[in-house]
């Protein structure tokens, strides 16, 4: 009697094992995204991938946004920032694929990889914010246009001369 037992005791462990998804359990198929700007206080619409407005709202604010856009298709999200009625900016957000997913891999989920994780959503993730610092830009005259240090990117520092030495390099 004890063999068989032990038998449906392995037998059970093994296809829980063999049906568990990892992404599933540990991620959620939509996720809250926090939108701020810099100034605050900026309009923001939302499309999808399709092109379909999936939310708006005022910076800072939160909403909730799916994470995938189908099997095996992450979502792609485009933020319009407004001021006004103007746009004066755009920002992206793509989920990624969860470490979660990878996760089935350790535990023998062949089902959870191929199937549950993918169908759900679950095997991508989405960046928990999407923070657009609107460039402060003033155009002088002579075709010079002047930003603000703080509102550059860290590869927009790197490639700044100082004036004298880019006055010696046209010498």
């Amino acid at each position: 009697m004890k063999q068989p037992f032990k038998a449906f005791v392995s037998c059970s462990m093994l296809a829980t094992l063999m049906l568990t998804s990892c992404a599933s359990i540990f991620n959620r198929t939509n996720q809250p995204v926090s939108v701020s700007s810099s100034p605050s206080g900026l309009s923001y619409t939302v499309t999808n991938s399709a092109g379909q407005q999936v939310g708006t709202g005022t910076t800072p604010g939160n909403l909730n946004l799916n994470t995938s856009n189908g099997y095996f298709k992450p979502a792609t999200y485009t933020f319009n920032f407004k001021k006004g009625a103007k746009v004066i900016g755009t920002q992206t957000l793509t989920s990624t694929v969860s470490g979660w997913y990878f996760g089935n891999i350790l535990i023998g989920g062949l089902i959870g990889m191929l199937a549950v994780d993918p169908a759900t959503g679950a095997m991508y993730t989405l960046a928990n914010d999407v923070n657009f610092g609107g460039q402060s830009t003033v155009k002088v005259s002579g075709g010079i246009t002047v930003l603000d240090f703080s509102q550059l990117s860290p590869q927009q520092k790197s490639e700044l001369l100082e004036i004298t030495t880019a006055m010696k390099a046209m010498e």
